[in-house]
């Protein structure tokens, strides 16, 4: 199966479909993510994106951990 993660999708879509990504975001300090409540809470509202950019973490490093795991990207 391919992992394909789109980079509109919020955030709480994805690690439903991909729950080892909960694992790559908390590991690049979204730490909120580890919470399963605060994930359905706030996770709807936010992309990977949108989240890189609030908590300053740049978005290549994300994708490019992602991409360790066999990720690919759609937008």
């Amino acid at each position: 199966m391919d992992k394909v993660i789109n980079l509109k999708d919020n955030v709480a879509a994805i690690c439903d479909a991909y729950p080892e990504v909960v694992d790559v975001l908390v590991g690049l300090g979204f730490t909120p993510l580890a919470d399963p409540e605060h994930r359905r809470i706030m996770g709807v509202h936010v992309t990977i994106p949108e989240a890189a950019g609030r908590h300053d973490i740049p978005l290549e490093t994300i994708l490019h951990a992602l991409k360790e795991k066999g990720f690919t990207f759609e937008e």
